[in-house]
Formats: C-alpha cells, sequence, structure tokens
C-alpha cells in the first residue's frame, strides 16, 4: 500500500470540512467519555457516558473490557495497577485511550472489581490524542484515585466525578504538573551553576521568525547528509544532542520539534539560568524524555575536555571521531548534529526516514510541517491496523500480509509507538512473530 494511496481519503475529507464550513454548517466534534464497569456475571457495562449515544456507549464498554484482555499480556495484567491501551474504533472512526484499574469489592470475584475510563476521539485527531496522553493519563489516574477511595459507585456515580470524566472530552486543555528531574540534565545544572560561560556572538543574523518557529531550509542547508539519521533517532526517542552557535541551535531546536507532532513539547526545562544550552523535552506523571539538547559549543568542548592544544579549526573535525566522543561525553546520546562542521554523527539510516526528506524535498519547504504530520499520522494509523490485527488472534498470513503492505523502515517506528502506549501488546506482538517463526529483526 503506497503512502500517497492512504492519504487519498484524508485529503478528500479535509476539502468537505472545508466546504462545509465555508457554507456555514456547524460541525460537532465526535468525543466521548465513558466510564465501564465489569460485572462477573452481566459482564462489562456503562456506567456513564458523555457525547455519545447510549448504544455506541455499551459497544464501547464491551470492546473497551475485551480489547484490553486481549491487547495485554498475562503477566501485565497481573502485575500493573492501570492497564492503559490505545484502541482502535474503525468501523465507527474513533480512537480510543483506555484506562483499566480495580477497586475493593468484598462481593466481586477475588475481591476486587475492574472500573475503566475511556476517553474517544474522532479518527482524525488522533495525532492531538496521542499528544495529549500524558495529560489524559495523569487526570484519569486522579479520578481513578477517587473511585478507588470510594470503591465501587454501583449506579450511583458523584456530580463530582462526573464533572472530571466530562474534562475528558477536551483533553487538550488539560493542565498537569509534572516532574521534570532527569538525571544528565541534573548534570548539565551543576555544571552550570559552578562555571560562568562567556557567550560568543553569532556572526549569522536570523530574522526572529526564523529562530522561534524554524527552517528546514536553513536545516537541510547546513546538515545535507545524515538527517534521516536524526529524524529516526527521535521518532525512536533516542536523544539527540545538538552543538553550534546560540541562535543556529535555536532555529535547529525549533525545526526538530517538528518531527515529533504527536508529542507535547516543552522547552521550558531549566530552573537555573542556563545562558549556553536549550532543550526539547516531553514528560509524563512516570519520566521526562530529553528528546534534544542543544549545547552552545565552546560548552560542548569544556565538557569533553579537549585538549587546548587542539587547534579550534581543527576540533570539530576531532569531535567527528565517534569513538572518541563516545567515551568522554557525559550525557548519553545516539547522535549528534554537529552545527560548526556541517555534520551528523553516529545514528542508523531508515528508510522510512528517508523518504519523509525526499518527498519534503520536491515540495515546497514551507510545506514541511504539514508533511511531516502527515508521515506521523499514517505511522499512527498503522499501529492502529496492527492493533486491530491483535484484537483478534492474527494469522500468519495475515501478519506477513501486514509486513508486506509496509513501506520499508516503518514496523520499527509502529513497535515504538505501541511500545510507549500498550507495553503488554508488544510483548504479545514478539510472541507471536517467534511462534510463527517470522523475522524479528522487522521489529526493530
Amino acid at each position: 500500500m503506497s503512502f500517497h494511496k492512504h492519504f487519498l481519503g484524508s485529503t478528500a475529507k479535509i476539502k468537505l470540512v472545508i466546504y462545509l464550513i465555508g457554507m456555514g454548517f456547524i460541525l460537532k466534534q465526535k468525543r466521548g467519555v465513558c466510564l465501564v464497569i465489569f460485572d462477573d456475571k452481566q459482564g462489562p457495562g456503562c456506567l456513564y457516558h458523555e457525547g455519545l449515544d447510549f448504544t455506541f456507549a455499551e459497544k464501547v464498554c464491551v470492546k473497551s473490557h475485551l480489547s484490553t484482555m486481549s491487547l495485554s499480556s498475562a503477566s501485565n495484567l497481573k502485575q500493573e495497577e492501570y492497564i492503559e491501551s490505545v484502541i482502535p474504533f474503525l468501523d465507527e472512526g474513533y480512537v480510543a485511550y483506555s484506562t483499566y484499574f480495580f477497586v475493593n469489592d468484598h462481593t466481586a470475584r477475588g475481591r476486587r472489581r475492574a472500573l475503566g475510563i475511556v476517553t474517544l476521539v474522532d479518527r482524525s485527531e488522533q495525532l492531538s490524542l496521542y499528544k495529549s496522553i500524558p495529560e489524559i493519563s495523569a487526570t484519569i489516574k486522579d479520578i481513578a484515585s477517587e473511585l478507588i477511595k470510594i470503591g465501587d459507585p454501583k449506579n450511583n456515580v458523584p456530580d463530582a466525578i462526573k464533572d472530571r470524566l466530562n474534562q475528558l472530552i477536551h483533553f487538550t486543555q488539560l493542565s498537569v504538573d509534572f516532574d521534570v528531574s532527569n538525571d544528565s540534565i541534573s548534570l548539565i545544572k551543576e555544571r552550570m551553576k559552578e562555571e560562568k560561560i562567556t557567550l560568543k556572538e553569532s556572526s549569522t543574523e536570523f530574522d526572529t521568525s526564523t529562530v522561534t518557529e524554524g527552517s528546514f531550509e536553513f536545516l537541510l542547508n547546513r546538515v545535507p547528509k545524515g538527517l534521516d539519521r536524526v529524524i529516526f533517532a527521535l521518532l525512536k526517542n533516542e536523544r539527540v544532542l545538538v552543538f553550534g552557535e546560540k541562535e543556529e541551535i535555536a532555529i535547529s531546536l525549533a525545526t526538530l520539534r517538528w518531527f515529533l507532532p504527536h508529542k507535547k513539547l516543552y522547552n521550558d526545562l531549566w530552573t537555573v539560568p542556563l545562558m549556553d544550552a536549550e532543550a526539547l523535552f516531553s514528560r509524563s506523571s512516570d519520566s521526562t524524555t530529553l528528546h534534544v539538547l542543544g549545547i552552545e559549543s565552546d560548552s560542548f568542548y569544556e565538557i569533553l575536555q579537549l585538549d587546548n592544544n587542539i587547534p579550534e579549526s581543527s576540533s570539530s573535525e576531532f569531535i567527528d571521531n565517534e569513538k572518541y566522543y563516545n567515551k568522554k561525553l557525559p550525557i548519553d546520546s545516539k547522535v549528534i548534529i554537529n552545527l560548526d562542521g556541517g555534520r551528523v554523527i553516529g545514528g542508523i539510516s531508515n528508510r522510512f526516514c528517508n523518504k519523509l526528506l525526499e518527498t519534503i524535498n520536491v515540495e515546497n519547504f514551507a510545506k514541511a510541517p504539514d508533511i511531516i504530520s502527515e508521515h506521523i499520522d499514517y505511522l499512527i494509523g498503522r499501529v492502529n491496523d496492527l492493533t486491530s490485527l491483535f484484537l483478534n488472534d492474527p494469522s500468519k498470513e495475515e501478519l506477513e500480509q501486514f509486513i508486506s503492505n509496509s513501506i520499508e523502515g516503518e514496523i520499527s517506528l509502529i513497535m515504538t509507538i505501541i511500545n510507549e502506549t500498550n507495553t503488554g501488546l508488544l510483548e504479545k506482538i514478539i510472541n507471536v512473530f517467534s511462534n510463527y517463526q517470522l523475522p524479528l529483526e522487522v521489529l526493530f
């Protein structure tokens, strides 16, 4: 299946939406929320729903419960306090984020009763859903903690709980405070506290909007080779390190964030003033992921403790020695962008990422953010397709067909997304591939 064929339907939908808006029609968002309860005799049922009609809400309750059981490994079900997964409702055009947990109930089997909270959005909003998963997850766990305190609410869901559930429909407006501690970040902070760094002025002047909004043209001109390795590292949640002049770092980070449209990114990480470093990171209630760290050249060389006898003109080339930076660099990183020398150091080439770069190159650079978002949306669509296969027991032929229909290099990226949203499913996929003697290397 070609990438362009996949997006033909999406393009038609966008044109229809624009037409309807132009004609003055009011378009209602397809979003909803359900509170699910599992009864040992009657099975899953709906305690509360908003934004969905009753018939579909009941279907959501049944499918979300069965899907959670199906997509999770046995060890996952027994050990996890919260069981979270993304469930596609492809026939109805929805994608759902589902969380199951347990409340004490002496009348239930095992003296625990399963409850679930399911947030649904139209499939066209799946990028926004993925971007907001950390906030959705934290909010759901907060609601769940209240339900755990009161136990099985039976058919009397408190109004305060209903109000919190309704907030999930407006998930893009959720605001949650997360812990942003990170070992390698702390390392840089401590160093900065003790030292005063003298900044050199950038020799190039940039428009303010370019610095804040990014420029793919600048990045490609400065680093003409190896960007596919950078994109692959970003999509695999591996850290990218950038060093160069101050404004060039700012433009590079503003551009690199385009490649993560399914994540909510921040760059206000530093709690102490840092004049020679910038960062892009995402966060959740459990962890902080540092995606890109940019450090000005002078400070970068200082961190590596380069011999002062190395001429400044050749120090950049010296950094390109991968054995050296792997040994000396105190910041874990798979890929380094050397803006001084215009080179990418380290990383793995990936055909999907290469195709993405080729598509941007033949288009107007101004279209780059939209092109990137379309490619990531495609990947998430493929995640939905594979997840749907595993809602039942997929045959070897079905999985072979899925591999055959895939763009070279995409399955590894699909697995990364699945690992973030449903670790139990990843474990199940590996086991099934192994049992069918399918090549495991395509997954990584």
